[in-house]
């Protein structure tokens, strides 16, 4: 019985009773412009996202995230970016207000040839960029904004 009693307190510790801090969620970065010209595209946001996933992938896998849709694109080679936690809308209530307004695709003069929205669902942002042939890729974050380099 002593050792159950001098037990208990760990269990309940390790638990995460008596108190203990959760971790708080971090808060949707809101996008709110695209930009594409010849070499780049730039994604603005209300505050930079905390995480940014961004790689080549075959023209197979460019599809929506919530029906599996295909994207078509135009490009010879494909990048596509993920954004977390990020939206383009908040929702209030019952209420959604849209934060980014543009279109969900757009045509680059190249070799950035075409941008479309893929996802935008439970705090994942995705986007899918059409380039003329594989690239080199880079990825940098200045504040609120992300900007994919090609070449």
């Amino acid at each position: 019985m002593r050792r159950l009693a001098a037990g208990l307190p760990l269990a309940v510790a390790l638990a995460g009773c008596g108190g203990a801090q959760r971790e708080s969620t971090p808060e949707n970065a809101y996008l709110t412009g695209v930009h594409v010209s010849s070499s780049s595209v730039s994604f603005v946001f209300t505050s930079a996202p905390a995480q940014v996933r961004a790689g080549y992938e075959p023209r197979s896998r460019l599809s929506e995230c919530g029906s599996g849709r295909h994207v078509p694109l135009r490009g010879g080679a494909f990048v596509v970016v993920h954004f977390q936690p990020a939206a383009s809308a908040k929702i209030n209530g019952e209420q959604v207000v849209p934060t980014y307004t543009g279109p969900k695709r757009l045509s680059g003069p190249g070799p950035v040839l075409e941008t479309a929205k893929t996802c935008d669902f439970e705090a994942d942002l995705g986007w899918a960029v059409g380039v003329e042939r594989r690239l080199p890729l880079s990825v940098s974050e200045d504040g609120d904004t992300v900007t994919l380099r090609f070449g």
